[in-house]
């Protein structure tokens, strides 16, 4: 936002310099980006008369020009301009100035040279040479700027001339946000008024118009279009704009276009309410407010056509749309030079509609800007009274026809509890009770039954600490005393959830796999690259982009796009992430959220689902879970394969699945690999960990294993196998499943082969060959018993 320093003096002629006013603003408000002084750019720019016109005995283009400096001394300067003529007042760059020479970024600085062999001593300037071209507009490419106009002495500043003499200061609109009323002058004259401790010289105004006749208007949504405002002006018309109207565009780079257009933008930028005024001839019927329907289409004030949809807010006549609700107005009925008759308007709309179709039109207007921070619902009366006392001071022949306000469920009231001991205690300063409320005076708050009532225009206060924060922002955060906080300094118990994510990045990453940080987010295209939709998750009212629309509802999505973006650079590629996913409970309005840990393997031509089990294992185990049961899935995902998936049961609980996606899916983001995947609830899983772990002592003695295959059933789990030989002897420390073997003849029918790693260990000796074997014959009977026989 770009504020005019003379604008701000004109109200408050005690200011200090620019420079000076812009570090309050630092200190006590909002970021100053940058303080602009115009007559910078128009140091060695002056005005001077051309005293003598020579040919260039070198170049027919080109003239030898004279120019007088003052005080009886001229200067030479090349120049090969088309409107060249003795006597002529212009702009002359001397040496050392800057101009914006043609097709170049930077300025120029002016320096002594030789134009084909003649000496110049500076340059007679255009008008978009010296930033003059929308005051000044050039008729052709190659005029100079001609100021025969002026009556002048030779040598004048130019800055001194156009009154270029003014400061403007750069606001960063993002630190102000949670203010809509400091999107104006206004705001911020009162905010200086009260740094500067100099009495706020502008007061809020409030017409009466209920004695005028009644302007139909019919507000079709009045719960999303909370009020809405016109009033009907006859005798009126787009005569010249005044000075200090003009002025106030001109630091937002506005140009003038007469009365009628221009006082709504200066409503718009001097008292932050945006306003519109229609030709009244050229309304058919009566005014409404509703939605677009999806087949209309509007010609706006940028000479561009929009097609609107269902979900934009629109105002309308009997046969067609006057304007897209304060984002922009239509052509049709745009304020001209032949307009006596106008209609105002002026109102509230949701910032969020607004701003979702100002985003969907392609749209980014300056009044949309400010209703994106919710200005309040007292405003547009008060900037209603205040351009009609604008109009009736240039036109007092005026007449009020008629007036609308459709205004239903009023702004309520805010009065906060004054409590200056939690003011001090919160802050910890120590202010007294008269120093604290003098502040709240001028800030405009009202002191009744030790409450203070808040003004209108303050949205952003409403609770006591928001009192206490205006304290100290207005004494200044630097005046407060730094204080050694009391805190407690023991030991921080770390959660299960937080040891959780520490170890598994310690695991992973020793394991060679990529700790990934995706988006939160997901979109319809990618979620049906996995065969499913986007129906539950958790969708954005106002998401940035398309890519970016709803909350992800699992690690799965953004990871496989990783694999996408990057397998062609690896020959294996290991990926995982632990981090937060988002769901519905219960019912769509209540979400939460859960961390997920997730993690895959892609490989060209490995069978990936068994490695996977096995790093699920080896994980599990370095957080204290070191027993559990692959089972059978019920519940798989659209993109799992039907054949390579498995639900994890720990300590009697499911955290979630291990599987290999299907290569149909896997095709669909450019890779041919096989991908194992696995994703678990990490917050279950987070319950069930580190709580358990039970000192074993360590064997002196060396282990020993060996491995044994049976013939079984396809039914048959090999789980319930290996559970049948872990209960047989205590020596029996660990059994591994390490080949399954399956095959489609005849013989193999129905059955598959089960391949087992048998780890044995005594503490009290070394085992020998005899009490080994007699461990196998002893495993051998139990399994061949009753699942199957020896292969």
């Amino acid at each position: 936002m770009k504020i005019s320093y003379k604008n701000l003096k004109r109200y408050l002629p005690s200011l200090p310099d620019a420079e000076i006013v812009a570090k309050e603003i630092v200190l006590h408000l909002a970021e100053v980006e940058d303080v602009h002084c115009e007559s910078k750019s128009f140091e060695n720019i002056v005005f001077w008369k051309i005293t003598k016109i020579d040919t260039h005995e070198n170049a027919d283009s080109l003239r030898v020009c004279m120019v007088d400096v003052g005080e009886g001394e001229e200067t030479q300067i090349v120049c090969g301009w088309s409107n060249l003529e003795m006597g002529q007042s212009v702009a002359v760059a001397k040496l050392w100035a800057s101009v914006l020479w043609h097709g170049e970024w930077e300025p120029v600085v002016m320096k002594k040279t030789a134009i084909r062999w003649v000496e110049s001593f500076g340059m007679i300037c255009a008008s978009d040479e010296i930033g003059l071209a929308s005051t000044f507009p050039s008729k052709s490419e190659k005029e100079i700027l001609d100021l025969s106009g002026f009556d002048a002495k030779a040598g004048t500043n130019i800055a001194d001339l156009m009154g270029k003499n003014d400061s403007i200061m750069e606001i960063d609109n993002k630190s102000i946000n949670h203010r809509p009323d400091m999107f104006s002058y206004i705001g911020l004259i009162r905010e200086l008024s009260v740094l500067f401790a100099e009495k706020m010289p502008l007061e809020y105004k409030l017409a009466d118009f209920s004695n005028l006749k009644k302007l139909e208007v019919k507000n079709h949504i009045p719960e999303i279009v909370k009020r809405y405002m016109a009033l009907e002006l006859s005798w009126v018309s787009n005569i010249e704009t005044p000075d200090y109207i003009k002025e106030v565009l001109s630091s937002f780079e506005k140009t003038s276009k007469g009365l009628l257009i221009d006082m709504t933008n200066y409503s718009l930028y001097f008292y932050g309410q945006p306003m519109h005024a229609f030709d009244a001839d050229k309304i058919d019927g009566n005014i409404e407010i509703r939605f677009a329907k999806t087949w209309e289409k509007i010609l706006a004030l940028d000479d561009k056509e929009y097609e609107l949809g269902e979900n934009d807010i629109v105002i309308a006549d009997s046969s067609k749309i006057l304007a897209i609700a304060w984002i922009i107005g239509g052509k049709e009925t745009a304020v001209s030079n032949s307009t006596t008759r106008i209609v105002l308007e002026s109102a509230y709309f949701p910032q969020d509609i607004l701003r979702k179709s100002g985003r969907n039109l392609w749209v980014r207007t300056d009044s949309l800007n400010v209703f994106e921070k919710d200005i309040p619902l007292e405003m547009a009366s008060r900037w209603m009274s205040l351009v009609h006392d604008i109009l009736k001071n240039s036109f007092p022949e005026m007449k009020e026809i008629a007036f609308a306000d459709i205004y239903p469920n009023k702004q309520k009231e805010v009065s906060i509890g004054f409590d200056i001991n939690y003011i001090n205690k919160l802050i910890w300063a120590e202010y007294s009770r008269t120093e604290a409320l003098e502040i709240f005076d001028w800030l405009g708050l009202v002191l009744e039954w030790e409450k203070l009532k808040v003004p209108f225009w303050r949205k952003d206060l409403n609770y006591k600490a928001d009192l206490a924060e205006e304290i100290a922002r207005i004494k200044g955060y630097d005046s407060i005393t730094p204080t050694i906080p009391k805190v407690n300094l023991g030991a921080v118990a770390q959660t299960n959830t937080y040891k959780l994510k520490q170890d598994s990045r310690n695991f992973f990453t020793s394991k060679g796999f990529f700790d990934m940080y995706t988006y939160s987010f997901v979109n319809e295209k990618l979620v049906n690259k996995l065969g499913y939709t986007t129906e539950k998750c958790v969708s954005l009212k106002n998401y940035l982009s398309e890519e970016l629309s709803h909350m992800r509802n699992s690690l799965i999505p953004n990871l496989m796009a990783a694999v996408e973006e990057n397998y062609r650079d690896f020959d294996n590629l290991n990926l995982f992430e632990i981090e937060k996913i988002f769901n519905y409970w219960k019912i769509k309005t209540d979400i939460i959220e859960t961390y997920s840990l997730a993690w895959i393997i892609a490989r060209d031509e490995k069978v990936v689902y068994y490695e996977i089990q096995n790093i699920v294992s080896d994980f599990l185990k370095t957080i204290g879970i070191d027993k559990i049961v692959f089972e059978e899935a019920s519940n798989k995902p659209s993109y799992a394969h039907s054949g390579r998936i498995a639900k994890i049961i720990a300590r009697g609980r499911e955290i979630w699945i291990v599987w290999e996606i299907h290569p149909q899916y896997s095709a669909n983001f450019s890779t041919s690999s096989r991908i194992g995947f696995f994703e678990l609830d990490a917050e279950v899983l987070a319950s069930i960990s580190y709580n358990t772990l039970k000192y074993k002592e360590i064997s002196n003695f060396q282990a020993n294993n060996f491995d044994l295959s049976f013939v079984v059933e396809k039914s048959v789990k090999w789980s319930t196998i290996s559970n049948t030989i872990s209960k047989i002897n205590p020596l029996i420390k660990k059994v591994e499943l390490f080949d399954i073997y399956e095959d489609e003849t005849k013989l193999w029918a129905n059955l598959r082969s089960l391949s087992f790693k048998i780890f044995i260990q005594s503490l009290e000796s070394t085992l020998d060959d005899g009490i080994k074997w007699t461990l196998i014959n002893d495993i051998i009977a139990a399994v061949t018993k009753v699942w199957g026989k020896l292969r």
